[in-house]
């Protein structure tokens, strides 16, 4: 992949649509500073998602929206595309099937940034993922801006690792592994919202089912409740009707009256009415004399204004006329001075014309004889430059063969130097050295290698063994998690069904020995029908007399079904008032220890309730229809909610028991769980120590293999160094005798070129004293020629300040003149004007006066109108006092009227609502399959006092009803839906935990795989590092090391120590130092994993030459791998690379672009 075009439209200084083709694998972008070179690097960043202005060198975003300039207007909106080309399919994803792909970036004013992807409308997510892995992002290695290598060398180990990771390919799994825990704090969230619905419905289940044995007590109580209701309703029906017949006659009689009041006040109201309509008329001619009186008055007023307006007007008008006399005549004596000085400065000007003439003539004449002067002087000059050229050619010679003749005196020297030092060096002693240290550190490497690979084993061992145990620890908390939720889910069971025996337990004393009895015979008899004898046993209630009992079951006055006990008939003796006041509970305990023995069938009910008293202790009679019979008890059909009872007491005991034993085996799961995660620790301490020896294992080898490769290069270089001094020393001997021979030949050409310098001087003295008179004569001539020439340029500007100054004056004359004229055809139209003003006030007067004189005739009519007004308002109220009597008798014939309607409709409401709570009550009666009798309800219609009979029997079926509280009719339905609900629940709970222990396995999965894959590529750039720093230097090394013992979170250190120093940090570098150090770090992340570009801003500015070859050649032969585009001021730079981009800035704050393919130009000048 190649980046192929750049294209920009309104960025930073490229306000017009520039296209930048990048055809080459090295471009140099070139300019002057200031031009806008490293706005091409912050596009790219920009196209690649960079959001932060600062790192775009601005305060905003919008800041790279192209401003304005002098010549042009402000972008609306900044575009940058970028092209790569796709060809090698290196790219994946919905987009990495295409051979082009086109990054196009966006931003309008209003602040919103558009992302597209070959057209495709894209998030800025979408681009950055694109590029996960490949080395490419706004932040990458692969783009190093201006001052950012220094920064590379200073990065924190975080900031050094990230570069590895996207060397790696970890920033994709570093993304995932992001997502992956978002969706398990999701999934964590999830569960504990279902575990807290889970526990609300299991406390909604308790409630239900209390609430569902209370709803059929209620229903019964409301089936009596409905029938007296209904007989309430009907009695007042009856008496309602009654009631509004007598009502009816008593209206009659109050409605006769009122209508003899009402004609009567009808007659009165005629008269009232005739007299107002006389006073209303006379109050209209009124009020219309007094409109026109109000109109004349404002009439009045209005001329008044008008009046004084023309006054105004008129005083204003000759105001003006008098400040232009003024002005004009202001105006005649400024024309009159005017036209005296127009005649003074025509004369001077023809005196300044005739002295201009006379200096143009003197100037002339010194120029001429100025340029003959300088001609004679430049042909001296020119002699001169021929003999002082004739002087310089031998000595030059001269001081050539000086230098030369030195040259060989000190090579010769240096000669005798070298070979003595050559012949009196020895390099047996150091290369047998150098062998003795070579052989050595191969037996240390080989021992640590040893040692390496045993660490390594048992790593690897300890890892397997730490997998294990946090697995088995993940079970076992599962596990014991489950156990608690069972116990916490028993506990609520078991305490709902606490409850639930405690609402029907038959007193505080005796409830602990009734549930010792229920448990006893549980155990004893399994049987169910022993549940429901049981059970109606303990729901049994007390009643006095077993006969007179039947006789109300008889009549329908009792329920159905149901179980009674009556106290023991046989007894005799009295009763004491304690005995009388005991518990209902002590009457049931002789009843409760009958049930451990038989039955006895029985014919007909009568026969068993006459033999009762015969039966034994403990017996009871039962019947075919259901009905058992005892000595002091009775009853028939048990309730089903003493066989729920009875199996909800054993259910509990079952309950107690699982909870204990579900409590014993959490408790021995947590304690093998803490016993795990001990030696989970212990484990994990123990795999962090090998970590940490094999990573000194790691640093002991690598420093070792630097050692080993530095001894034999030395080694390799002593070598070289004893076979190049035998050729060294014959050369050196041919070159001794060369340079004695050359040395005489030099001398005795020394000796002949001083001859030929001395000869030489001695005329360039002669000539010189020539020259200096003809330049002192050229100097006088100049000095009188400028002097001309000043005095002509002052005539010249004293003409020039005369003809402005006539100018100026004929304008203020013309001026001065037309305001005159403006100024007499203002003072004839303001004649006219206050002419007309007064005319138009004479006019107004008399109209003013006419108004006066008809004011005056309206007040003469009001008086009359108002004396009308006062004779009919006095006969208005004389009818109104009699109006007023008969007003009062009518309202109170009326108020009776009203009475008697109010009572009739408050009757009426009664009836309506008897009625209607006779039909409600009716239509909720007949659900109960019952009929009513309508000559019963009318006897019990007679009946005094009836009402307050029914509605107290009616309160105490209320009461009844109200003491068993809130009751919930939908209690069973709702029940089941809660349990259905919490059965789906705890399905969704253990779906959610697998998914949960997914994602879980899946970020162990992703963490190994980033630990394995960093720790591959951290080994490879260590090992790459170090020969290319090598390299750059001469010598030196280069390391890289981790910070912690987890690859997974562990920092990067940078350690680098150039060739003869020993530095402790790498701040003390030089500039050109931590440049070439950061230039090798990122080349070995690119000989790793080349991005498909590198973009580099002035990384050579701090390198010297030598450095800048080294580095333009290590570009040069990574360029075949990578494409290369630098900003540089660096020549060497330039030449090495094979296209040049010129940006250059001929319109302020405006950049162009000038490209150059430096390989095409070449053939074009070789062709």
């Amino acid at each position: 992949m190649r980046l192929t075009r750049l294209y920009l439209a309104g960025f930073k200084s490229f306000a017009a649509p520039t296209e930048i083709l990048l055809p080459a694998e090295r471009v140099a972008i070139v300019g002057p500073n200031g031009c806008g070179k490293s706005n091409l690097i912050d596009a790219i960043r920009w196209v690649l998602g960079e959001s932060s202005a600062k790192q775009l060198r601005g305060q905003s975003l919008d800041d790279v929206i192209f401003a304005g300039s002098g010549q042009r207007p402000a972008a609306s909106q900044a575009v940058v595309e970028l092209s790569f080309d796709n060809s090698a399919r290196r790219l994946s994803g919905p987009f990495g099937a295409y051979d082009q792909i086109v990054i196009c970036r966006s931003l309008g004013r209003d602040g919103q940034s558009r992302y597209s992807i070959n057209q495709t409308r894209v998030r800025r997510r979408d681009v950055v993922d694109l590029f996960l892995g490949t080395g490419v992002g706004a932040r990458s290695y692969s783009v190093i801006e201006q001052g950012q290598i220094n920064r590379v060398v200073d990065a924190k180990p975080e900031d050094l690792r990230a570069y590895l990771e996207e060397t790696a390919g970890i920033s994709l799994y570093r993304e995932r592994r992001r997502e992956t825990e978002s969706r398990i704090q999701q999934t964590q969230d999830n569960l504990s919202r279902l575990s807290d619905i889970a526990d609300e419905l299991g406390r909604q289940k308790t409630q239900l089912e209390r609430q569902a044995r209370t709803a059929e007590r209620y229903r019964e109580l409301q089936k009596k409740r409905r029938r007296q209701v209904v007989e309430q309703a009907a009695v007042q029906v009856v008496l309602t009707e009654r009631a509004n017949a007598a009502l009816d006659a008593e209206w009659q009689t109050a409605q006769a009256h009122m209508t003899t009041v009402a004609e009567r006040m009808a007659q009165v109201e005629l008269r009232c009415a005739q007299e107002d309509e006389a006073r209303t008329s006379a109050q209209s001619d009124l009020q219309q004399v007094q409109a026109r009186q109000y109109q004349l008055g404002a009439e009045q007023a209005q001329l008044q204004g008008r009046l004084g307006e023309l006054a105004a007007r008129i005083e204003s008008a000759e105001q003006q006329r008098q400040d232009d006399l003024a002005q004009r005549t202001r105006l005649e004596a400024a024309c009159t001075r005017l036209q005296a000085e127009l005649s003074r400065l025509a004369e001077e000007r023809r005196t300044l014309e005739s002295q201009r003439q006379q200096a143009a003539e003197q100037r002339a004449k010194a120029q001429a004889e100025l340029r003959a002067a300088d001609t004679h002087l430049n042909e001296m000059r020119a002699e001169w430059a021929r003999s002082h050229d004739d002087l310089a050619r031998p000595q030059q010679d001269l001081a050539a063969a000086k230098a030369e003749h030195a040259a060989l005196l000190r090579q010769l020297q240096r000669l005798e130097t070298e070979r003595a030092s050559v012949t009196s060096r020895d390099f047996t002693e150091p290369m047998a050295a150098s062998i003795q240290q070579i052989q050595d550190a191969e037996t240390r490497m080989g021992a640590l290698e040893q040692s390496h690979s045993a660490g390594e084993v048992v790593l690897a061992e300890q890892q397997t063994v730490l997998a294990e145990l946090s697995d088995r620890a993940a079970a076992m908390q599962k596990e014991a998690q489950t156990l608690r939720q069972n116990a916490d889910a028993l506990q609520a069971e078991r305490r709902g069904l606490e409850r639930a025996l405690a609402a029907h337990q038959t007193s505080k004393d005796d409830a602990p020995r009734a549930e010792r009895l229920i448990q006893r015979l549980a155990k004893a008899h399994a049987d169910a029908w022993w549940g429901h004898a049981l059970g109606a046993g303990i729901e049994a209630a007390c009643v006095d007399d077993l006969d007179a009992l039947m006789v109300a079951w008889r009549a329908d006055q009792i329920p159905a079904t149901g179980w009674w006990v009556a106290p023991d008939s046989q007894r005799s003796e009295p009763k004491s008032d304690l005995e009388q006041k005991r518990s209902p509970s002590d009457a049931l305990a002789p009843w409760l220890r009958d049930w451990q023995h038989t039955r006895h069938p029985a014919p007909s009910l009568n026969e068993a309730l006459a033999q009762r008293h015969t039966l034994p202790s403990g017996h009871c009679f039962v019947l075919a229809d259901g009905w058992q019979v005892g000595r002091h008890w009775i009853g028939r059909g048990g309730s089903d909610q003493a066989a729920v009872r009875l199996a909800q007491q054993t259910r509990l005991a079952e309950l107690q028991q699982a909870g204990t034993e579900a409590e014993t085996t959490a408790e021995q799961a947590q304690i093998e769980y803490q016993r795990i995660q001990n030696q989970l620790a212990q484990q994990r301490k123990q795999v962090e120590r090998l970590v940490a020896e094999q990573h000194q294992f790691e640093q002991q080898r690598q420093r070792l293999h630097w050692s080993l490769e530095d001894l034999r290069r030395k080694y390799q270089q002593l070598k070289q160094q004893q076979a190049d001094r035998a050729a060294n020393v014959a050369r050196m001997e041919a070159e001794h005798k060369q340079l004695s021979a050359d040395r005489g030949q030099l001398e005795d050409t020394i000796r002949r070129l001083e001859q030929i310098v001395a000869q030489a001087r001695s005329a360039r003295d002669a000539f010189n004293a020539r020259q200096q008179t003809a330049e002192q004569t050229v100097q006088v001539l100049r000095r009188q020629a400028g002097e001309a020439g000043q005095a002509l340029q002052q005539l010249e500007r004293t003409v020039d300040r005369n003809q402005h100054q006539f100018e100026q004056a004929q304008q203020s004359l013309a001026r001065d003149e037309a305001q005159m004229v403006q100024i007499d055809q203002r003072l004839a139209q303001f004649a006219d004007r206050l002419d007309g003003l007064i005319t138009q006030q004479s006019e107004r007067q008399a109209e003013f006066t006419a108004l006066s004189a008809r004011q005056h005739e309206i007040a003469q009519a009001e008086k009359a109108a108002l004396a009308l007004v006062h004779e009919h308002t006095q006969a208005v109220q004389t009818a109104g006092v009699e109006r007023h009597e008969t007003q009062v008798a009518l309202e109170k014939a009326r108020a009776a009227v009203q009475a008697l309607e109010l009572q009739r409709a408050q009757l009426a409401v009664r009836e309506d609502h008897a009625g209607e709570a006779l039909t409600l009550a009716l239509d909720q009666w007949r659900d109960d399959q019952q009929s009513l009798d309508a000559e019963a309800i009318k006897r019990l219609a007679d009946i005094p006092n009836i009402a307050e009979a029914q509605a107290a029997e009616l309160s105490t079926l209320e009461q009844q009803i109200a003491r068993l509280g809130a009751v919930n009719l939908t209690a069973i339905e709702a029940f089941a839906e809660a349990e259905a609900r919490k059965s789906e629940l705890d399905g969704q709970i253990e779906d959610v935990q697998a998914a949960l222990d997914q994602l879980q396995e899946a970020i162990r999965t992703l963490d190994k795989q980033t630990r394995a894959q960093f720790r591959s590529v951290f080994d490879a750039v260590n090992a790459r590092i170090g020969p290319l720093f090598v390299q750059l230097f001469g010598g030196g090394e280069a390391r890289l090391e981790l910070s912690g013992a987890d690859d997974l979170d562990a920092g990067v250190l940078l350690f680098a120590k150039p060739p003869g120093k020993k530095v402790t940090q790498l701040s003390l570098l030089s500039g050109g130092e931590r440049a070439l150090t950061a230039v090798a770090l990122i080349f070995a992340l690119f000989e790793l994993n080349p991005a498909p570009f590198c973009i580099l801003d002035e990384v050579d500015a701090p390198l010297d030459e030598a450095n800048v070859g080294r580095f333009c050649a290590m570009v040069s032969a990574m360029s075949d791998r990578v494409q290369f585009l630098f900003v540089t001021h660096n020549k060497t730079t330039m030449a090495s690379a094979s296209a040049l981009v010129g940006v250059t800035m001929r319109e302020a704050g405006v950049s162009r672009i000038v490209s150059v393919d430096v390989d095409r130009a070449v053939q074009l000048l070789e062709s």
